[in-house]
């Protein structure tokens, strides 16, 4: 029974990779019921000098716990107990996933093993991605012509935020051209065509960005390290047909072109902003006056929402809705003040640490994208951030501790 239970961890860690960009629901029962077995396989191992056990501080998981234990502290000067409860089940992956490596035998991944679970979630990708499409080549035929917004941002993001589904890609492109199989390169190489393809398809402003400098960087490795002069052709077209989708395709175009032009709409009472950009705008201008409210612990986890909504009725503007900072080091000071703002920033950074001391740049450039994403998003206050955000970055600790 204790074997079976062992031998089932590796499965259902695979598993649970490939739900993280499902659904809600494909979520939450993977990741309960991989925590459950590691558990109880803990549970029945006497020799707990074979786990994981590391409450080193420059071990980067402590610090991924120590940073949700302090939004559980931040429930107790904390007004607004509802939704802050909201806000501790919306991260609790967090807290689980850290457990989950924890708790698992330290002879359990390998180089090999972490790479298929890389593959895991891609295919969960490739699903996710496959439906939306097909789903809005459906809508795009409905009419009389056919309908290419179907295809496009939002609406091709039905089922996932825009943003997050461009996170999602860029982190696969960047991982498949990482991937240490050179047998199986030509598959490799479709995979990140059709990643490219969609990642324009999706046209958030920040992900087209993340690409653009993901293959800056893979044109330097090619040409001037690697001097694959035949792979440097294939990731210039890359570059090309991104650029000319925003020159000369319409649809695309529109999406940039608001950058410059802010859109207004002056009402009696309040003005309301309705562009994105100049949303984001307002919001990274002003929200330092939240921060000095409370600049050493914060307003407390349940409370950032209300502060936010207060703020902007008091400086006259209107969203048409709710919009959390958009920068998710500004919405973890607002609710955690400096000291939450540290502990996530040295979780990220001793992450970053295990990896450039061991010169392994490739996977130092995946976090730092992930945090020109979180420049621009509060990934930590939606499940298909904070989901994604636990797995990648228990995925990179383990990594990072095979490769010693």
């Amino acid at each position: 029974m204790k074997s079976f239970i062992s031998n089932s961890i590796y499965p259902l860690f695979l598993f649970a990779a490939f739900c993280v960009v499902l659904p809600p629901l494909f979520k939450s029962l993977s990741l309960a019921l991989l925590l459950l077995v590691v558990l109880v396989n803990f549970l029945c191992n006497r020799n707990k000098e074979c786990f994981n056990f590391n409450l080193s501080l420059k071990n980067p998981l402590l610090w991924l716990l120590i940073f949700y234990l302090l939004h559980c502290i931040g429930m107790f000067y904390t007004s607004d107990i509802n939704e802050g409860l909201k806000d501790l089940s919306i991260k609790l992956p967090l807290l689980l996933f850290s457990l989950v490596v924890f708790c698992l035998p330290s002879k359990m991944f390998t180089q090999e093993k972490l790479w298929k679970v890389f593959l895991s979630f891609a295919f969960g990708l490739f699903v996710m991605q496959v439906y939306s499409l097909g789903n809005g080549l459906v809508q795009a035929f409905a009419g009389d012509e056919f309908n290419i917004k179907e295809i496009l941002y939002t609406r091709l993001g039905k089922k996932t935020h825009t943003t997050y589904f461009s996170l999602y890609t860029c982190f696969a492109f960047m991982m498949f051209y990482f991937m240490p199989f050179k047998k199986h390169f030509v598959l490799r190489l479709i995979a990140m065509s059709w990643l490219a393809i969609f990642n324009v398809l999706l046209s958030s402003r920040i992900g087209i960005l993340a690409m653009v400098f993901i293959c800056v960087v893979i044109l330097f490795n090619e040409l001037l390290l690697k001097r694959q002069y035949i792979n440097v052709l294939y990731y210039l077209i890359v570059c090309v047909v991104f650029a000319t989708s925003f020159f000369v395709v319409k649809e695309f175009n529109n999406r940039y072109a608001n950058i410059v032009a802010k859109t207004q709409i002056e009402t009696s009472k309040q003005t309301k902003i309705v562009d994105s950009v100049s949303q984001r705008s307002f919001i990274y201008s002003n929200v330092a006056e939240i921060v000095k409210k409370s600049p050493v612990i914060g307003v407390g986890t349940g409370d950032v929402k209300g502060e936010l909504e207060d703020f902007y009725s008091q400086k006259g503007v209107d969203f048409g809705r709710y919009l959390n900072a958009h920068n998710q080091f500004v919405q973890t000071a607002i609710a955690l003040g400096v000291i939450g703002l540290i502990c996530f920033l040295v979780a990220l950074f001793m992450l970053s640490y295990s990896f450039w001391t061991k010169e392994s740049l490739i996977l130092l450039l995946s976090i730092a994208i992930l945090g020109v994403f979180m420049m621009t998003e509060s990934i930590l206050e939606r499940q298909q951030g904070v989901h994604f955000f636990a797995f990648y970055f228990v995925w990179l600790s383990a990594f990072a501790k095979e490769e010693k």
